[in-house]
């Protein structure tokens, strides 16, 4: 029965690990997606996470499932806990990245001109991806100094993603003085991108859950 406990909780985590990846991958795409002006890329975006909400549910049953089974205690229950609760943090990552990809696909196929919030947005973008990618690494390790490192990287990029949309936001408000008719695009786009700036709250939650399976303690996200 261990042997068999232990390889469920290894397929658990190789599952949300891939779910991990598929969200990177989207996030990657969507934020070429706004480089390249490419509006294909946008589409494959939200296309690889149209079913996250599915994966979710599969992953959640099989924790539930193991729940129940095996009665997991101390750290297995937390790593069973972990993945579970990261589990639904990257499915509202998801959602937050589909968002940001329809956003960025309506502001290609329109005439909305982001020229004057193009280099803050893609450093934004960028930011965004580097705190994802480091969540999804600390997933991976069982070395408490690189998860510690993990955590550092993560909470720098949040900080910074948080500075960028100030930034943003300041610009667009001197865009809309100048021309009022747009308002509405820059308050749209705005929004949008403030999507980006809770993927990397949500990142750095994954982070401290990470934490939570390796060395214990409460729980605060």
């Amino acid at each position: 029965m261990l042997k068999n406990y232990k390889e469920i909780l290894n397929k658990s985590r190789n599952r949300v690990l891939d779910f991990a990846s598929i969200i990177f991958e989207a996030c990657e795409l969507a934020a070429d997606a706004f480089k390249d002006s490419d509006i294909h890329k946008a589409n494959t975006a939200r296309e690889k996470l149209k079913n996250a909400h599915d994966i979710n549910s599969k992953i959640d049953n099989e924790i539930i499932k193991t729940l129940a089974l095996f009665s997991p205690e101390a750290k297995d229950l937390r790593v069973v806990i972990a993945h579970l609760k990261i589990a639904s943090e990257l499915t509202r990552i998801s959602d937050y990245v589909r968002s940001c990809a329809k956003s960025i696909k309506m502001q290609i196929s329109g005439e909305f001109d982001l020229s004057t919030l193009r280099d803050d947005t893609i450093a934004y973008m960028s930011s965004t991806k580097k705190s994802l990618y480091s969540a999804i690494e600390s997933l991976k390790t069982d070395s408490p100094d690189k998860l510690e490192e993990l955590y550092r990287t993560v909470n720098v990029e949040e900080s910074k993603c948080d500075d960028i949309h100030s930034i943003l936001e300041q610009n667009a408000m001197e865009q809309i003085c100048l021309t009022p008719e747009i308002a509405k695009d820059f308050i749209v786009f705005l929004k949008s991108m403030r999507k980006l700036e809770r993927i990397s709250d949500r990142s750095l939650n994954i982070v401290k859950l990470s934490f939570f399976a390796q060395k214990g303690g409460k729980l605060k996200l």
